[in-house]
Formats: C-alpha cells, sequence, structure tokens
C-alpha cells in the first residue's frame, strides 16, 4: 500500500504586548509565580475587561503578514471548560466571527492556505511535580493570536518547513518573539493518514479513500497538542 498524509496546524503565538489581553497587569514570563495578577485576569465576580489596543493592531499585523482577509466585524465568545490553570472556567477568544479569514502562505513551491486568525487570552501553567500539581497564574489573560491552516500539508518535512517560515515572520514583524522553550509559540498538527494506492484498487475506492478500512481507521484525525519545538513537531507527525 501507499499513504499519503494530510496535516493542518494550529499555532499559538504569544503577541509582544507590555500587558495582558482584557488588564493592565504585566506580561512577564520570569516573574516570580503568582505576582501578575487581578480581579480581571483571575475571572473575579463584577470585573470588567478591557480590550488591549495593541494586542488587536498585532493580530491585525499577523492577518495582514499573511495575506489575510481582514473582517469589519469580529465577535469575542466564552469557549467554556473547567481546567485547574483556568480560574474564570471559560476562556475568551473568538469563534464564529474571527478577526481574519481566507489567508496563505507560500512554503516550498505550496500554497498552504490560512483559514483564520484570530485573538484569545491565555490559559495559566500547569508545573507535574511527582506527587503534585502546582499552579501559576501569571500567564492567564497573555494575549495570543490563533492562526489555522487548511490541511494542505502533506509531509512532516513540510510542516516544519511551514513552521520555520511563519516563526520568522511573527519575529520579524516584532508580532511574537518566537521563543518556543518559552512558551511563546505552541504549534498543535492534526494528521491524517490516507490509502492512496494499493493493488486492484478501482476509481470508485480512491474517491471513497479509506471508508471502509478497519484498524487502524485510517483518515481519524488526531492532533498533537502543545508541542514546543519544530523538531518536536515533525517527529511527532513522523511517528
Amino acid at each position: 500500500m501507499k499513504y499519503e498524509s494530510v496535516i493542518g496546524i494550529e499555532v499559538h503565538a504569544q503577541l509582544l504586548t507590555r500587558t495582558k489581553l482584557f488588564c493592565s497587569c504585566r506580561v512577564d514570563w520570569q516573574a516570580p509565580p503568582n505576582t501578575l495578577t487581578c480581579p480581571v485576569c483571575l475571572g473575579m465576580p463584577g470585573t470588567l475587561p478591557v480590550l488591549n489596543k495593541k494586542a488587536v493592531e498585532l493580530a491585525i499585523k499577523t492577518a495582514l503578514a499573511l495575506n489575510c482577509e481582514i473582517k469589519n466585524t469580529s465577535v469575542f465568545a466564552r469557549k467554556n471548560y473547567f481546567y485547574p490553570d483556568l480560574p474564570k472556567g471559560y476562556q475568551i477568544t473568538q469563534y464564529e466571527k474571527p478577526l481574519a479569514r481566507n489567508g496563505f502562505l507560500d512554503v516550498d513551491g505550496k500554497r498552504i492556505r490560512i483559514r483564520r486568525v484570530h485573538l484569545e487570552e491565555d490559559a495559566g501553567k500547569l508545573i507535574h511535580l511527582k506527587d503534585k500539581t502546582l499552579i501559576d497564574y501569571n500567564r492567564c489573560g497573555t494575549p495570543l493570536v490563533e492562526i489555522v491552516t487548511e490541511p494542505d500539508i502533506t509531509s512532516p518535512k513540510m510542516a516544519h518547513s511551514y513552521l520555520s517560515k511563519l516563526r520568522s515572520i511573527l519575529r520579524y514583524c516584532d508580532i511574537c518573539n518566537g521563543d518556543m522553550e518559552k512558551g511563546a509559540l505552541r504549534c498543535e498538527p492534526n494528521i491524517s493518514i490516507l490509502v492512496s494506492w494499493y493493488p486492484g484498487i478501482s476509481e470508485k475506492t480512491k474517491k471513497l479513500r479509506n471508508q471502509e478500512t478497519k484498524k487502524p481507521k485510517l483518515g481519524t484525525k488526531t492532533e498533537i497538542k502543545n508541542l514546543n519545538s519544530l523538531k518536536a513537531v515533525q517527529k511527532g507527525l513522523e511517528y
């Protein structure tokens, strides 16, 4: 059999702002744990978030650098999930009406389409020890731009090339420092494996791909979460 990989990538890039997305708390990854928080980024009752103008400007700059269409109207939404590093119980993000859509980035002679670029806030940070987990809420509310591709990437090597070029653009435009080891740029690749050819395959089966394939059911999308190096993305997809 011959197989074909179908890959799309979500990237979360921390924006180079002085303060958080909805409050005036300073952004500083080196600060002592839980020293850069306030009622707004901790989600206390009665607080009112105020949008960071600089974060919007950097997100628009990101969209323009990726050839996107900037929307006249974008809307924030609550993404509800319960996890220790999310004190509000929801994340403020953009879903139905993101900041920008329909961009592209040319990599190795192939055009990779950008489905959407939108703003959202980061969660906190969990530190897992042998018998306990510690929580640092300093990162809560840090402004992020999320960049989502269409499933146009066809190999782990191309995924590495796309991320390398994207990180260079974000650095050159002073949007994100790209320091993956510090969590400033995190990647979540999605991959499906399709059967593209085997002896005796019919044209109809080629079109249907592997709908009937069993053990494993090829074509099932699998997401690899929160990778913080280009090498890890390539190796994870190869595996």
